[in-house]
């Protein structure tokens, strides 16, 4: 009799263990819907973010065991935005754009155009030994991007109320259509560019990320299509990291 009193005390604990659970996490759940929720309730809504401007650290992913990138890749977005808010009193909105990209790579490699059979673009370490001073490949775009934006407020914080915390939450996707390429070489004797790496893929697309904290924001891009056509490239896949400047 006392074990059956016992065990059904013991199970009576593990109930309430569960519900006690079950409350906190529905209680999260509800906090996150709340932080993002469709409906404000401030007055709204306003248009967030229309200049983006993105300061990259680039690199390829896929490289050949022998090439390595330099951490001092930098290249430049700069895009305008539509901001279409869903909903009168929406923290969500879904954002189109247009601008243009520069995708700047310093590496220790060199493209190398092989024409016996097929066309095809290798990468290899460079074969001479001169001490070199800049070794990049550039590559500029002009980009479509769309972005899917969670906020956490409606309205833009006010300058004066500094309590007020902005946070931005923005995946997106863009395509874009090539520019113009081209390599860029100099020592201490000699400087050239050459324009127009061959096979190299006359588009671009990939995911983004942004992720803003009031004034401070963070970017992100992985293409997902290679830098070279398929076939005739080695399997090279862009991909940026930085931070970026949006305002309006």
């Amino acid at each position: 009799m006392e074990m059956a009193t016992i065990i059904r005390e013991q199970k009576m604990r593990h109930i309430f263990t569960v519900l006690a659970i079950c409350l906190q996490l529905s209680g999260f759940s509800q906090g996150l819907f709340e932080y993002f929720k469709l409906t404000a309730a401030d007055d709204g809504p306003e248009k967030f973010d229309r200049i983006a401007v993105d300061f990259t650290l680039d690199s390829w992913m896929g490289l050949p065991a022998d090439v390595e990138t330099n951490v001092a890749s930098l290249g430049l977005n700069a895009c305008w935005y539509k901001d279409i808010p869903l909903g009168k009193k929406s923290r969500v909105a879904i954002a189109f754009g247009l601008g243009v990209g520069s995708h700047n790579v310093h590496h220790n490699g060199e493209f190398v155009h092989e024409t016996s059979g097929n066309s095809y673009t290798d990468l290899h370490p460079l074969s001479t030994t001169t001490e070199w001073k800049k070794n990049k490949f550039v590559a500029n775009y002009i980009d479509v991007p769309i972005e899917l934006r969670f906020r956490n407020m409606n309205i833009k914080p006010r300058s004066e109320d500094r309590r007020t915390k902005s946070f931005r939450f923005y995946p997106g996707f863009k395509v874009g259509a090539l520019l113009n390429n081209h390599v860029k070489w100099k020592d201490d004797e000699i400087k050239y560019k050459v324009y127009n790496i061959k096979n190299v893929l006359g588009y671009r697309y990939g995911v983004t990320l942004r992720v803003a904290f009031n004034k401070f924001a963070v970017f992100g891009f992985y293409s997902l299509s290679p830098l070279f056509e398929s076939g005739k490239g080695v399997e090279l896949y862009p991909i940026s990291i930085g931070v970026s400047w949006i305002r309006f």
